[in-house]
């Protein structure tokens, strides 16, 4: 007789559609999940994302997991833009970004509860925020998914907004990486009763080891005033401060050896934002590196293989606690060299075959420098590094993440 599979809902952030039709990084990985339920279908997942008309036509393609999209009303969305206004210009918010979608995810907050209230699912998967956990509280949703409810955890939580005994109370929490699960632990003190487990963030392998003819090679680095001769560089990710952009900008206006630096990336996905320090950062390269560095903005998930097989060494210098960024995951998967720092869990990932790993100290600035260039001149410690990439990804499967994934949620039945 066979088993009937368990309902999961997947609770996503309410900011970015799933399947991720705007860009995001827990977006792409949710939707990972959703394409290799389509093969495997282990369990029978019900997505909750804000609506999108783009990730609803692309929604179709999966007859294995249902979405419920919550579409956003537009008085909503034209409040959304007035108080972000606001943050930007009037207050001067330095985190204005976080103030453009307060209105929308707490309708969404609203809908999702109602939804969890009026149906039943075995298991809840709270996708990162906090916020989220609001959902549970409306209705006392909590107690009806008292033992059911799962926190994927990708980012250091900061505030509880009332739901710190809920947040206390998972069944599991699955944290990207060790680092991210023990800052949980110090937030939540003697209101934690989690069990905690690492699910380790993992990309499609196949899809991220393209192979590309010189031809195409050619043609996408001219496309980006990119010489084939040329020793490249690549950082992407959001185009936050907190990323390292200008200690990278500033390390490579000193190297001394000739290479060009693509950056690829927008200030919140594919938000269309841009913020000051974008425009800081524009202005410092057409002041002094015009010709050696190139921005693309945001770029469709789907190319970032071939961007990644264009460049020569990839370089992510977070500068804060980074919990498990996909880009060092999706560089190494590529095969490519990598120099990153020593923050968050990112050690968890990268270690010293495949990358140059960084201290994030007063010389940060001169040892990327320096890095840079020793990559440039030492073309075999490169090519050793790329080997030793795509030895240690060897596993770092889609199939693997979806089996591990499914394993916590039913490890119990």
């Amino acid at each position: 007789m066979p088993i009937s599979k368990k309902k999961v809902a997947l609770i996503t952030s309410g900011y970015f559609p799933v399947p991720a039709a705007m860009g995001g990084a827990v977006e792409a990985l949710d939707e990972n999940l959703i394409k290799q339920n389509e093969i495997e279908n282990r369990i029978q997942l019900i997505v909750f994302s804000c609506y999108n008309e783009k990730a609803e036509k692309d929604s179709k393609k999966y007859s294995n997991s249902e979405f419920v999209f919550v579409e956003i009303p537009k008085i909503i969305q034209f409040g959304d833009k007035i108080l972000y206004f606001i943050a930007k210009n009037i207050l001067k918010k330095k985190k204005s970004m976080s103030y453009r979608y307060i209105l929308q995810r707490l309708f969404y907050i609203r809908e999702v509860a109602q939804f969890l209230h009026k149906n039943n699912y075995d298991k809840i998967v709270i996708e990162n925020h906090s916020t989220l956990f609001m959902a549970l509280k409306k209705f006392k949703n909590y107690k009806k998914y008292e033992g059911r409810y799962y926190y994927h955890l990708h980012n250091i939580v900061t505030n509880d907004y009332g739901c710190k005994e809920i947040i206390g109370n998972c069944n599991t929490v699955i944290g990207v990486s060790n680092y991210i699960n023990g800052t949980l632990k110090k937030f939540l003190e003697d209101s934690d009763h989690n069990n905690y487990i690492v699910l380790r963030n993992k990309v499609d392998k196949q899809k991220f080891m393209v192979s590309l003819s010189e031809q195409k090679k050619e043609k996408i680095r001219n496309k980006y005033n990119l010489g084939v001769e040329d020793v490249v560089f690549l950082f992407c990710g959001r185009f936050n401060e907190e990323k390292g952009i200008r200690e990278l900008l500033k390390a490579f206006e000193m190297m001394t050896k000739n290479a060009k630096l693509l950056i690829v990336g927008g200030y919140y996905y594919g938000s269309g934002m841009i913020s000051p320090f974008e425009q800081e950062m524009y202005k410092l390269v057409e002041e002094k590196l015009k010709d050696k560095v190139q921005f693309t903005g945001q770029v469709e998930y789907n190319m970032m293989p071939e961007i990644y097989a264009i460049a020569d060494v990839v370089v992510i210098p977070s500068m804060w606690d980074d919990p498990a960024p996909l880009t060092v995951i999706e560089s190494l998967s590529s095969g490519k060299a990598l120099i990153t720092t020593d923050s968050g869990g990112i050690p968890e990932y990268a270690d010293s075959d495949t990358s140059i790993i960084l201290r994030r100290d007063n010389r940060i600035i001169n040892k990327l420098t320096e890095s840079m260039d020793i990559l440039v001149e030492d073309v075999s410690r490169r090519k050793n590094m790329e080997q030793a990439a795509l030895l240690k990804t060897e596993d770092w499967t889609v199939e693997m993440f979806y089996k591990d994934f499914c394993n916590i949620l039913t490890e119990e039945i």
